[in-house]
């Protein structure tokens, strides 16, 4: 009898504050924090917000990215994921509505593979449908472009 994965999952972080910058968090046993930088009033130990938040994307992109290359039977191997996104830093300061605070995010993806751009396409357009972050910032009005510079597999294996 095979075994029904489940459709939605149920995920959970504790958020400590231990400051107005500082926020030590906690999930599934694992901690993580996040901080400003001093001139924001910040120690600057660890990412901002808005840092944490596009590093998830590129973890997700990596997650997904490869999920999909070994379920279309692509040999696909990431080596670097950069992203680039500008702020409209108004609706932080108060000075406007900004209903979009990232109008534009370019991820710029290193990986190794047999194809070339075009055959690569339909798992670009699987993870931009895919990749939950990459969702729910197209959803928030964000333009996320993918820029893939592809050279062919190597031997060896790992990071």
């Amino acid at each position: 009898m095979a075994i029904k994965p489940k459709t939605k999952v149920r995920v959970r972080v504790d958020g400590h504050c231990a400051s107005h910058c500082l926020t030590e968090l906690r999930t599934r046993g694992h901690s993580f924090v996040i901080d400003e930088p001093p001139e924001r009033g910040g120690t600057d130990v660890a990412p901002t917000p808005l840092e944490t938040m596009l590093g998830a994307l590129i973890g997700c992109t990596n997650v997904i990215a490869s999920r999909i290359a070994e379920e279309m039977g692509i040999a696909l191997r990431l080596r670097r994921i950069r992203v680039e996104a500008e702020l409209d830093h108004r609706g932080i300061d108060g000075l406007a509505d900004v209903s979009v605070p990232f109008p534009e995010i370019i991820l710029q993806i290193e990986a190794e593979t047999d194809l070339d751009e075009s055959e690569l396409a339909p798992l670009r357009d699987a993870l931009d449908v895919r990749c939950p972050m990459s969702v729910i910032l197209r959803q928030s009005g964000s333009s996320i472009r993918q820029d893939w510079a592809l050279s062919p597999l190597s031997l060896k294996t790992g990071g």
